[in-house]
């Protein structure tokens, strides 16, 4: 009996899923903007950089970012180890 009702609950919602897939609009892609008649920043460009020109210059930025929150991090661990070992038992 019990296989039965989750045979029947598995065709139910594949039903429901399959009809629910096969009413969704068809979707557009959307044609890029050309930039030309204004200055264009840095995340809006559509030129690509000149041979990587931001690729190292953000790793970078994301590597010391990461060795920072890594540093602060660690020393909020041993900070709080110590202070876990500093207090007495609970038991006492």
């Amino acid at each position: 009996m019990a296989f039965a009702m989750r045979a029947l609950v598995l065709v139910m919602m594949l039903w429901f899923g399959g009809t629910a897939m096969a009413d969704e609009p068809a979707r557009t892609v959307r044609q890029h903007e050309i930039l030309q008649h204004r200055p264009s920043g840095f995340w809006t460009s559509n030129r690509p950089a000149e041979h990587g020109a931001y690729r190292w210059r953000l790793l970078g930025i994301g590597v010391v970012l990461a060795g920072i929150t890594g540093l602060v991090m660690w020393r909020m661990v041993r900070k709080a180890s110590a202070a876990r070992r500093a207090r007495p038992p609970a038991g006492q």
